[in-house]
């Protein structure tokens, strides 16, 4: 498929929530309860969540905790119709740059061991695997892989 050009990203609000948990649910075999994302938005002053707009509709949203100098990707999601044309892709850049803007030093994620496509993009963007969390899924206790990118620091010529 074409990669899409007209992908716009924003800070996902309460009024998201539908959408991402509508993306969730078709993009996971153990979708996270809605609750996580609404405490995740309202009350986690280390989270942030993002949503990537094609033509005004959600086509995917992206999760990630700051915490002292790393950002921690929790959580990505494309919403069927929008898959494989760099929508997560922009998801996971937007993050990135997020992040060095804040001067964290690396990035990290977890992705199931089963998952190759997610693994070859994240690989893409500069990601390797650095660990092994055996049995991390519950629901079918698959491993999950960590994988890790030291990020550019932020130029400070501001």
């Amino acid at each position: 498929m074409n990669k899409l050009e007209n992908i716009v990203i924003r800070a996902a609000t309460i009024r998201d929530l539908k959408a991402i948990w509508g993306i969730e649910e078709l993009s996971y075999s153990a979708p996270w309860p809605k609750e996580t994302f609404f405490v995740d938005i309202t009350f986690n002053a280390d989270a942030r969540y993002c949503v990537a707009l094609v033509e005004r509709k959600i086509a995917g949203f992206i999760g990630g905790w700051f915490k002292e100098d790393q950002l921690h990707i929790v959580n990505v999601a494309t919403h069927p119709s929008f898959r494989r044309q760099g929508v997560a892709v922009r998801l996971v850049q937007f993050m990135m740059e997020l992040a060095s803007d804040l001067k964290m030093q690396s990035a990290f994620l977890e992705v199931r061991r089963s998952n190759t496509a997610a693994q070859r993009l994240y690989e893409d963007l500069g990601f390797s695997v650095t660990g092994i969390k055996p049995m991390y899924y519950p629901d079918n206790l698959e491993d999950g892989l960590t994988m890790t990118k030291v990020l550019e620091r932020a130029h400070s010529g501001d």
